[in-house]
């Protein structure tokens, strides 16, 4: 036991020093985009399509897809032969203590309700504004409302009750939720098979359990087991299924999903690893369940439901919102990927896409084609070599939070067709990725596409059709900027890193005061100019410049009266006549 206790202080030192340390980025992606979408097959086959087999009569990595998908434990723990690699397991025990030691007291509030309540309604609170919504028309309900004022007992007995009405007005987002419940959708099956003890009862001193559940903790039986955790495959079960069916929330959900897996730690029941597995393990069994084409009429009722006046256009939407801050959410997120654990195994394993893993975008990135987000997946995913993740699928490795930005890198010509018609994400979109790679961003249709991120890819974007917006100095990438028709808007100084191109049929809308273009090729202008801070403008403000220049724009607008533009051969200004 002394050896244990001064294992883990040598090693939460070290954790201390890992966590704020970013995630490593993946290996250098091929170009070749087929080979980075192809699915793998593991053991156990394709888990969306055995998502069915994990029962408690198939044991092993060749049957049951839950052992398989989490198998990567196999590499630190035998349940027969124990300890395979003290360090894995003691930095990951680690992570759990210094959770344990740094909990605040809203932390220790908020996961004492995520041990208590049931387990779907713990996603509830990422819903947000429509919360209010969902527990009055989904008849929610919890047994527990506030904190006890003594510790829970030893041998507490929550009363159950079900967590939300399958026959009410969202009675169909309630199934749909209660389908990953059912018992393939559960830990305890790999739990069994695996035997691995909770974090708390290998670190006595150092993994602090919260207060109030201590006693209750200490009483649990022997067979009470880490790993993979349960209330972590649930979260993202029912996370990613409720950001399926309600879109317009998907980052926030997936947000609360990983605050779930975290408050597991928080209240010293599971270690790194374990939440970790969980969260791979959930995600699979979402996907399997969203793909499986019996479920598909459910599906279809789910979403219309989300967007109904029973939830999305409620009269009880609120302002009050969690999960409000887009930082606070992405820099937690990512860090509850591997909790500051460092890469370990092979950090040059190429993209991994499970198949059907496609399907968790579907309604969040709806104008994409199904290889489209899987290319999404591929050029967003966590790097290999992280502990418990390398699963041969690639479960393990997705996140759900930055492939809901959009593209990580193009690879190669993308074409993205976006109809404003069908409204939602079809009509605007925002990408926020900083994209890399050599490929060319083709925009049509009429919808209209943000790019935000801080862009690096360089085969150019061409605008066939409808609106792009580019936020900021990067944005557009360090290539050609064409705009063959429809409209460009920038409240930025941009850069355009090659030449820009403007057709009779393309619109320039320069949306601030200081707004511009500094285009590092030629400029060939066309089209129609549009100043929205027109009033706002300085006589002999340069609005473009270029190494060289045909053509000029042929309608402008919002210029003040008495204005013109001065063209020369290397810039463009407006000038007070």
């Amino acid at each position: 036991m002394q050896g244990l206790k001064r294992r883990l202080k040598a090693t939460l030192a070290v954790a201390l020093v890992l966590a704020p340390l970013g995630l490593a980025t993946p290996a250098a992606a091929s170009t070749n985009v087929a080979e980075m979408i192809r699915p793998h097959e593991a053991s156990y086959g394709f888990y969306v399509d055995t998502y069915l087999n994990n029962t408690a009569d198939h044991k092993t990595i060749y049957n049951n897809p839950a052992v398989g998908v989490t198998s990567e434990f196999y590499r630190y723990w035998s349940p027969d032969k124990g300890i395979l690699n003290q360090a894995v397991l003691d930095m990951s025990v680690a992570a759990t203590a210094k959770a344990t030691q740094n909990r605040t007291a809203a932390e220790e509030r908020r996961s004492f309700f995520t041990d208590r309540v049931n387990l779907p309604y713990t996603i509830v609170s990422g819903l947000g504004p429509y919360a209010t919504a969902f527990v009055k028309n989904a008849e929610a309900q919890t047994s527990y409302h506030v904190m006890p004022t003594k510790p829970v007992a030893k041998n507490d007995k929550a009363p159950k009750v079900p967590w939300a009405n399958p026959n009410s007005k969202l009675g169909a987002i309630v199934q749909l939720i209660n389908l990953n419940r059912l018992p393939y959708g559960k830990s305890s099956f790999p739990k069994k098979v695996y035997r691995y003890e909770r974090p708390y009862r290998q670190s006595h001193n150092q993994v602090r359990p919260d207060p109030y559940l201590a006693d209750f903790m200490a009483a649990a039986p022997k067979t009470d087991y880490d790993f993979p955790s349960g209330h972590s495959s649930a979260a993202f079960e029912s996370g990613p299924t409720l950001a399926y069916v309600f879109p317009e929330r998907f980052q926030q959900l997936v947000t609360r999903s990983s605050e779930i897996c975290y408050d597991r730690m928080l209240v010293g029941r599971h270690s790194a690893l374990a939440v970790m597995g969980g969260r791979a393990m959930g995600q699979a069994v979402t996907a399997g369940i969203l793909n499986d084409p019996q479920n598909a009429a459910l599906i279809k009722r789910a979403y219309r439901e989300a967007h109904s006046v029973a939830l999305q256009k409620s009269p009880l939407v609120t302002t009050q919102d969690e999960f409000a801050n887009y930082r606070t959410n992405q820099q937690n997120y990512r860090f509850r990927l591997t909790y500051g654990l460092p890469q370990i195994g092979n950090t040059h394993v190429g993209p991994r896409v499970p198949k059907g893993a496609e399907v968790l975008l579907k309604t969040r990135l709806p104008y994409l084609t199904a290889n489209q987000r899987r290319l999404v997946l591929a050029t967003t995913e966590l790097a290999s070599g992280y502990p418990v993740l390398d699963d041969t699928e690639g479960w393990g490795r997705l996140d759900l939070f930055s492939a809901a930005n959009g593209y990580g890198s193009l690879p190669a010509t993308t074409k993205i067709t976006m109809n404003a018609a069908r409204g939602g994400f079809n009509a605007q979109d925002t990408w926020k990725n900083n994209i890399t790679g050599t490929g060319r961003l083709v925009k049509q249709g009429t919808g209209s596409l943000a790019l935000a991120g801080n862009n690096q890819f360089s085969g150019g974007i061409q605008l066939r059709a409808g609106g792009l917006t580019l936020t900021n100095a990067h944005a557009a990438g360090t290539g050609t900027l064409d705009v063959q028709a429809g409209t460009v808007t920038t409240g930025a100084n941009l850069r355009v890193g090659h030449d820009y191109r403007q057709a009779t049929t393309g619109k320039l809308v320069l949306a601030g005061p200081t707004s511009g273009l500094k285009v590092h090729g030629r400029a060939d202008l066309a089209g129609t100019l549009v100043l929205k801070a027109g009033s706002r403008l300085r006589s002999g403000q340069t609005i473009m410049t270029f190494k060289h220049r045909s053509g000029r724009f042929a309608h402008v607008q919002g210029l003040p009266q008495g204005w013109h533009l001065k063209y020369t051969d290397q810039k463009i200004q407006c000038v007070r006549n």
